[in-house]
C-alpha cells in the first residue's frame, strides 16, 4: 500500500469551488505512479526489460466531492495481478479516513520498444505485494456499445497540453475533453481505453444517452476507438 496526503488547491477546483474530475484522476494517478516507484522488484524488472504499465480501464465511483483547503489522503494498492494484467485500487478520503471517491483499475503490462501488450515471468508475478480488495460494485472493465444509438456530435484535435511523457494523450485528459458533454453531478465514471491518441490526431465525439447514464466514444476518423466513456448519475 502507497498513501500520500494533499491539500486541495486553486488549480484543482471547479467552478462549485469542489474538486474536479480530472483532478481526481490526476490525483490516483500520481500515487499510483508513486506506489510504482516505490517497489523495487518491479522498478528493477521494468527498467532491465523496457517494461511498463498502461492503463486499460478505470472505474470511479464518486460519493462527496471535496472543497478547495480540503485536506484528502489518497491511498492505492494492488490487490491482484495475473501475467498479463495487474489489478488496484486506489481510494481518495477525507483527513478522518471517510470515503470520498473510490476506484479499480486495470493496468496493462507493455513492451515499451513496440507498444504491444506482453505477458510477464510468473516468477516476477510473486514479487509483488498484495492488499484486500476494496469493497465495491466491480462492473465489467468492458463498456457495451451500440454504435448504431450513437451520434456524432463533435471532432478537434489533439493539442499539445493533452501529451504526457508517453508522447499520448494522459489518460486524465480523456475527462478533461468529456466533460463539455455531460451534465454535471454524475457519480460513476467508468473509462475503456483502447487507442492512444497522439498530438495531432483527430478526435471523433460521439455519443449516446441511455436511461441514467450517458456514453461518449472518442474514435479516429477511420474508426479506431481511442476511449469509451460511460457517465451514470446513480450509483
Amino acid at each position: 500500500m502507497y498513501e500520500m496526503k494533499a491539500v486541495v488547491g486553486t488549480s484543482q477546483i471547479d467552478k462549485d469551488g469542489l474538486l474536479k474530475t480530472s483532478s481526481i484522476f490526476d490525483l490516483m494517478q500520481d500515487c499510483s505512479f508513486f506506489q510504482l516507484d516505490s517497489e523495487e522488484e518491479l522498478t528493477k524488472y521494468f527498467n532491465e526489460n523496457n517494461v511498463s504499465m498502461f492503463l486499460v480501464s478505470r472505474q470511479v465511483d464518486i460519493y462527496k466531492l471535496p472543497k478547495y483547503s480540503d485536506k484528502v489522503i489518497v491511498r492505492t494498492y494492488v490487490y491482484e495481478c495475473n501475467e498479463a494484467y495487474g489489478y488496484r485500487n486506489t481510494v481518495i478520503y477525507d483527513e478522518n479516513y471517510n470515503e470520498l471517491v473510490i476506484c479499480y483499475a486495470i493496468g496493462g503490462f507493455v513492451d515499451l520498444s513496440n507498444g504491444n501488450l506482453i505477458r510477464v515471468p510468473s516468477d516476477f508475478i510473486k514479487k509483488i505485494k498484495f492488499d484486500e480488495k476494496q469493497e465495491m460494485n466491480y462492473l465489467p472493465r468492458k463498456i457495451k456499445v451500440d454504435n448504431d444509438g450513437l451520434k456524432e456530435v463533435d471532432r478537434f484535435k489533439v493539442k499539445k497540453y493533452f501529451i504526457d511523457d508517453n508522447n499520448h494523450v494522459n489518460n486524465a485528459r480523456y475527462i478533461d475533453m468529456a466533460i463539455d458533454y455531460v451534465e454535471d453531478n454524475y457519480k460513476r465514471i467508468r473509462i475503456e481505453y483502447r487507442v492512444p491518441a497522439a498530438l495531432g490526431d483527430t478526435i471523433v465525439v460521439k455519443k449516446a444517452v441511455i436511461d441514467d447514464k450517458v456514453l461518449l466514444k472518442f474514435d479516429s476518423e477511420d474508426n479506431k476507438t481511442y476511449a469509451i466513456l460511460e457517465f451514470s448519475y446513480s450509483l
